[in-house]
This record gives C-alpha cells, sequence and structure tokens, in this order.
C-alpha cells in the first residue's frame, strides 16, 4: 500500500512538472529556477518567473512567445489550438504571442517548436543588457 502511495505522488508530480529546457537552433537549452535575481540590473516583478541558463546568465520568462511560422500556414490554428492571443506582428510569418498563464509559456514555446507547421518558437527573454 505505502508503494502505491509513492508512484501515485511520483506520478502526480511528473504529471504537473514543468519543462526546464527550451530550444534555440533546434538544441535543447536547459534552464534551471531562479528564486530572486542575484543582479539588481533585473528588477523583481511578479509577472516574471527567472531562470539561469547552462552558461549562467539569468534570464526573465513572462507570458510571451516568439513564434515563426512555416509560409501558407494560418495564424489562428495555432492561437486556438495552443490556447493563445495575438499580441504583434514582427515580421513575415513572425509573431509575438501571449499565453494565458505565465507558468506554462517555456511548455507552450516547446510544443509549438515541435509542432510541424511552426520554424521556431521560444519565449520572449527578458535578458540583461551588457556594455560592449
Amino acid at each position: 500500500m505505502k508503494n502505491l502511495f509513492f508512484i501515485i505522488i511520483i506520478f502526480v508530480q511528473m504529471a504537473c512538472a514543468f519543462d526546464n529546457y527550451y530550444y534555440q537552433n533546434n538544441q535543447k537549452i536547459y534552464l534551471t529556477p531562479v528564486t530572486t535575481p542575484s543582479s539588481n540590473l533585473l528588477k523583481n516583478n511578479s509577472d516574471i518567473d527567472y531562470h539561469q541558463n547552462e552558461k549562467g546568465i539569468i534570464l526573465g520568462v513572462g507570458d510571451k512567445i516568439i513564434v515563426k511560422i512555416k509560409d501558407g500556414v494560418e495564424i489562428d490554428y495555432l492561437l486556438s489550438h495552443f490556447n493563445l492571443s495575438f499580441e504583434k506582428m514582427l515580421a513575415k510569418n513572425l509573431y509575438l504571442l501571449k499565453t494565458e498563464n505565465k507558468q506554462m509559456t517555456i511548455d507552450i514555446s516547446n510544443r509549438l517548436n515541435e509542432h510541424n507547421e511552426v520554424e521556431y518558437a521560444q519565449p520572449d527573454f527578458i535578458k540583461m543588457r551588457h556594455k560592449r
């Protein structure tokens, strides 16, 4: 009985888990959640979740996704299929879309990136400015 209880707990945790990666140039870039950004250059904002990538760079993730679709694909299909709203057209076939739940931004971005009708998708990251 105890074993069944632990199996159920593990299954529930896995079902509720969020992706800890995003795609960049068709490669997975792994992320680690950051509870408080270490730099005062990134303002604490409850609308932003912070993550650190493999290179140690802190990225803010809100509720927006940048998506480039393939020629001939209707954006309305993706909007309804992934429960997204249209924010802005950035260029031909390149859109800024909004999720209903910021905690799902990375997950939805990954699902879009894996979709046949999408060239690429990634969260609209908020990054620190660096002097050159």
